[in-house]
């Protein structure tokens, strides 16, 4: 990506991000679960660090929550509240714990706590001489909403504490609704005709932030106390005593464990894994802290989360619903898949009535049809999927779900080449649903990146005629789209400048908006730097495109297929006529710095990686110049290997070929 392609992307992060912090922390209606929020928060952060500039204080990368509701009072913390960077495989909690060795050295004895991390909404509440003054939400970590009156009904809380206890105290922790609480309020509100809840998260945040605290006491919300913030210096010297202590002045707190290294980190985190569906109260996970204070303090904190402590997420819930009809949908390459259409069910916090059953093959593998019982879980948090059927021994099921001869959406043959799972509409682009996708693909942030072109609109245009052909992008009948309800004169002005200032592109970028099948984007930069045309690219045989590492028999054989094809040969020659005005820019790889380390050397990147992903790795590495082959060979000079880096490793290490890790990549290309 190029400086300003990078800049573009933090700028678009940086605004869905704090929607998503003012939806979730404000509105206490979130719209995307914390896996996706973190997969775009971690996007951000390894963009911020490309860019090599100072992040600015307002990044979501530097704060934490949202400034506090003006509907409350707003109430500073004494000492920030800081969030818990995340953690989804056993591998990161390594990294965690190699880090802390790295730190404070290998023969340093590190014990760390395990606590279930509560899915509620995080408390500041500050006591002066035992007495409570007030409490406050997290808000954007600085500063809070005042909530006092509303906490005073919250189980799990003292409103004052005896013995020694500091003057100005700080107790931190999460208030939360119980599974049983959460069902009781949800039936209320379905008996008065008003919203339900999605969770029992969003609904502690929602009861607690109430303007009539009598409302909040009728809906029975909990806590439990984790951490202190002022006045915690010298209070307890480690986590577990900390607990104890706040436990003894009559806080709830919760079962934890002392653990000793990774090892027992994984059996714990599998164990609660297996206990969570017995518990009162949700949890999404274990929290693992370093247990010593004066650790943590040695460890210190980034931006926005301390070092010495991580949350290991759960996987994916998995619920039961009825699979109501099955269809099936086509995609921009033709591909047609079924789709289970389910009676509507909460997954992981969203609800859900539609699931991907892949292919045919494993439509069939599971069996799956139409009146079954089935169980589906949101793969990653993100995609919804059918994990299997129950009713396979039930009497009585409906047929099995016949494969379609005929594209449900443009009637055309389908067909299956040999060796595939997939099944194809041969209607191409006359089929309107494969248009739709390539149109979107087309337009999108990886393509040609028009601005305010979304996917409604791709759809809208198709459906209404004004787009028979990608090229059609650059010819739109914006009078006609001015009669069109929400198409506003603003909106097209933007829509209209937003297409002219893409109509120059560069030529991996454009090969990539093709949608070509096969060709990703990593295949596309290796296309642009080998050819530097596009009729270089259109005119190559086959074994000018073998001579590229990233393209194999297979690919080349899409690349010649659509080249060739003349409906593509009369869309590309429209897009760059008079009236389309198309320009592909060719490409000009800079001069490989004679000076840097990997000038002249071919380097394989293999396993995967912290910070980076492997394909942006190895984009970045062409950019410079750097040869980037796929196989480990004689002719290898460096192998960046990341972890699970598998027979390309041992191959190197025969070979005797120079390993680096990930931190020597991150800075070669800084």
């Amino acid at each position: 990506m190029s400086a300003d392609t990078v800049q573009q992307r933090i700028h678009e992060l940086r605004g869905v991000l704090k929607g998503h912090n003012y939806r979730y922390y404000v509105l206490d209606d979130p719209t995307v679960t914390d896996v996706v929020y973190d997969k775009l928060l971690r996007e951000l952060a390894d963009l911020e660090h490309q860019l090599g500039q100072p992040v600015p204080e307002g990044s979501p990368t530097q704060t934490v929550g949202y400034k506090p509701d003006t509907a409350f009072t707003s109430r500073k913390h004494a000492m920030p509240m800081l969030s818990l960077a995340n953690a989804f495989s056993d591998e990161e909690i390594s990294d965690f714990v190699r880090r802390h060795k790295t730190i404070l050295g290998d023969d340093v004895n590190i014990a760390y706590i395990a606590e279930p991390k509560v899915d509620g909404l995080a408390i500041n509440i500050y006591y002066e001489f035992g007495q409570m003054v007030y409490a406050a939400t997290r808000g954007d970590g600085v500063a809070g909403e005042d909530v006092t009156d509303n906490i005073r009904s919250v189980a799990g809380i003292p409103w004052s504490l005896t013995g020694n206890v500091p003057d100005q105290f700080e107790v931190r922790g999460e208030v939360y609704m119980s599974k049983a609480s959460f069902a009781a309020l949800n039936q209320k509100q379905q008996d008065a005709g008003e919203k339900v809840f999605a969770n029992p998260r969003n609904a502690a945040a929602g009861s607690l932030r109430q303007l009539d605290a009598s409302i909040t006491a009728k809906r029975k919300l909990s806590f439990f106390a984790y951490a202190t913030g002022l006045g915690g210096d010298g209070f307890a010297s480690n986590q577990n005593e900390l607990l104890s202590q706040l436990s003894g002045q009559g806080f709830a707190t919760q079962e934890t464990a002392l653990l000793a290294d990774e090892q027992a980190m994984f059996a714990h985190y599998q164990a609660w894994m297996t206990k969570r569906p017995s518990l009162d109260y949700e949890i999404d996970g274990m929290v693992f802290k370093v247990n010593d204070f004066k650790q943590q303090k040695l460890l210190g904190a980034v931006a926005r989360s301390p070092r010495w402590a991580i949350a290991y997420k759960f996987p994916a819930e998995e619920v039961e619903t009825i699979v109501e009809k099955i269809t099936w949908q086509v995609g921009r390459t033709g591909v047609i898949t079924p789709v289970a259409n389910m009676k509507p069910v909460n997954v992981a916090g969203v609800m859900v009535s539609r699931a991907t059953l892949h292919n045919i093959q494993e439509l069939a593998r599971k069996d799956v049809r139409v009146g079954d019982k089935v169980v589906v879980r949101r793969a990653g948090d993100v995609i919804p999927e059918v994990v299997k059927s129950l009713s396979i021994n039930v009497g009585n099921r409906a047929e099995p779900t016949p494969v379609p001869k005929q594209c449900p959406v443009c009637g055309a043959a389908v067909e299956q080449e040999e060796g595939e799972a997939a099944i194809r509409c041969t209607g191409g682009l006359s089929c309107p649903a494969q248009l739709k996708e390539r149109v979107k693909h087309f337009v999108s942030r990886d393509g040609f990146d028009i601005e305010g072109f979304g996917s409604k609109l791709a759809e809208a245009l198709v459906d209404k005629g004004l787009v028979k052909t990608i090229a059609d992008v650059f010819k739109l009948d914006y009078e006609r789209m001015a009669t069109w309800e929400g198409m506003g004169e603003k909106k097209i002005a933007n829509l209209k400048k937003g297409i002219e200032n893409r109509k120059t592109i560069a030529l991996a970028r454009f090969i990539y908006a093709l949608g070509i099948r096969h060709v990703g984007q990593a295949t596309a930069t290796s296309l642009a730097q080998h050819f530097k045309s596009l009729d270089a690219v259109q005119q190559a045989s086959e074994e000018d495109l073998l001579e590229i590492n990233d393209v194999g028999k297979e690919v080349a054989a899409s690349l010649i297929h659509f080249f060739d094809e003349d409906h593509n040969k009369q869309v590309l020659e429209q897009m760059f006529d008079h009236q389309h005005q198309v320009q592909v820019l060719e490409d000009e790889t800079p001069e490989m710095d004679s000076q840097h380390p990997l000038a002249g050397k071919t380097v394989v990147i293999t396993g995967s990686f912290s910070n980076i992903k492997r394909n942006q790795a190895k984009i970045l590495l062409q950019q410079l110049g750097v040869k980037v082959a796929s196989a480990v060979s004689k002719n290898t000079d460096v192998l960046i290997a990341g972890e699970k880096a598998g027979s390309k490793l041992k191959k190197a290490e025969e070979l005797g070929v120079e390993v680096v890790d990930e931190a020597k990549l991150l800075a070669w290309l800084a």
